[in-house]
């Protein structure tokens, strides 16, 4: 019987052999002459062994991912991605620089094993994605490959190649059809061409084979196995880099995704009052400001509103019910805001308020909603009833918010000299103003 060991010492033979009768062909005597045809100076550069070559590029790819991810804040998954790349530089490396009787029994399960860690860590990378099967389904699948590879690679004659080819296209062909039934989004298209990278990289070893076995001239099962073998180093070589290119997409994008987001929530922060959550002074004076050049001139009515004795209360129950208070303002308005207002915390307990395409009397039906609002509000807390008080302007044409706001100011301190808990309108320029008869809301003012 020829054993695997014995049919690849004769293949190495016959390649000795070769080179011998080479040589000696340049030693014989050529005819006529008594001497020997030495070779000239001119020799060819001895060709780069192609497993050295993939194991350089598998460790470059994977040095790469490493430190990537030492560098930044590691997404889950990333562990996962570079295992992969490691234990496939293992593979690689035995298959280039091992005796023949390790490397063909330990390399293939380590070649073999990428395409699935690399969907276990996808698995988690999109945790809150839908993935067909499981992460137990993966590695129940991985463990099965990886044995039956060693075990084919141990104990079966040279047809394990065959086995081999099997394990290898099942283990691929499953990764691929997850892959491209996985994640939506922004994240489809980094993974849907790595499953189409698996499938492609499935067919290498057995197409290899094949040709082999076809085109040999020798022993067909030798030929076929070292074929088979080489392709599928350089599979998973090309597999492996493709998977650092994946990875290192997915993690730029994720992390993208996070500064955008972030930079969203500066920016809601930036303009929102931390304690009201109703935008702040700058960021109403931009949307006021918006507002009065899509409109036409005239059409809008600032209310600058705030509340009676506000100080008495920060004095007597403390302030916290201050905040209390002006949180409970804040949710009165808002309740009573349409989509198309603005509204916005002036300062202290002082509320802006502005209302388009509407007039004062209309303003002031508003105004008595939001102390009615309030007013229900208090009464389930241990805060006293709180009212009002409002000054009003119908904005003129070409008139400015500043402006609008320094008369709504002067309407404020008329209300107030009343009696407050009520709301006034001005009208007539600023030095001169002219008020309204005011307009009584809700309780008196304790």
């Amino acid at each position: 019987m020829v054993t695997k060991g014995t049919a690849h010492n004769g293949l190495r033979a016959c390649k000795a052999v070769g080179r011998c009768s080479n040589a000696l062909q340049w030693l014989t005597p050529s005819p006529g002459k008594g001497r020997c045809r030495l070779p000239t100076m001119q020799t060819m550069p001895a060709p780069i062994d192609p497993l050295l070559f993939a194991t350089l590029a598998q460790a470059a790819a994977a040095a790469s991912l490493t430190a990537f991810g030492l560098r930044r804040d590691r997404h889950p998954g990333w562990w996962w991605w570079l295992a992969a790349m490691w234990l496939t530089t293992a593979g690689a490396a035995l298959a280039a620089l091992a005796p023949p009787a390790w490397s063909e029994v330990l390399a293939p399960p380590l070649l073999l094993q990428w395409p699935l860690v690399t969907l276990m860590g996808l698995r988690q990378f999109n945790a809150r994605q839908r993935w067909p099967g499981t992460w137990w389904l993966d590695a129940t699948l991985l463990g099965t490959a990886s044995v039956a590879a060693l075990l084919a690679a141990w104990l079966l004659p040279q047809p394990a190649t065959w086995a081999l080819v099997v394990c290898g296209l099942a283990v691929h062909l499953y990764a691929a059809a997850v892959m491209f039934n996985g994640p939506s989004g922004g994240d489809a298209a980094p993974v849907n061409f790595l499953g189409a990278t698996v499938a492609l990289l499935a067919f290498a070893p057995g197409i290899a084979a094949l040709s082999a076995s076809l085109n040999a001239a020798g022993p067909l099962a030798p030929a076929a196995a070292e074929a088979a073998h080489t392709a599928r180093v350089l599979a998973a070589t090309l597999g492996a880099i493709v998977l650092a290119f994946v990875a290192l997409t997915l993690l730029f994008e994720r992390t993208e995704r996070q500064l955008r987001e972030s930079r969203r929530r500066l920016r809601l922060l930036a303009n929102l009052d931390a304690l009201t959550q109703v935008p702040n002074r700058r960021r109403f004076a931009e949307l006021a400001s918006h507002a009065l050049r899509a409109d036409p001139p005239g059409s809008a009515v600032l209310l600058l509103f705030d509340i009676d004795h506000f100080k008495q209360i920060n004095d007597r129950l403390g302030h916290p019910a201050g905040d209390r208070a002006l949180c409970m303002v804040a949710g009165s308005v808002l309740e009573h805001l349409r989509t198309n207002d603005a509204a916005g915390r002036h300062g202290g307990d002082e509320f802006v308020l502005l209302l388009r395409r509407t007039t004062t009397e209309h303003a002031v039906g508003v105004a008595g909603r939001i102390v009615t609002e309030l007013q229900k509000r208090t009464q389930s807390t241990p805060l006293p009833p709180l009212s009002l008080s409002f000054g009003l302007v119908q904005l003129r044409a070409g008139e400015d918010i500043d402006a609008a706001l320094r008369r709504a100011d002067q309407a404020l301190y008329e209300a107030k000299r009343q009696g407050r808990s009520r709301a006034v309108t001005a009208s007539g320029d600023e030095g001169r103003p002219v008020f309204s008869e005011s307009k009584r809301l809700g309780l008196l003012a304790a």
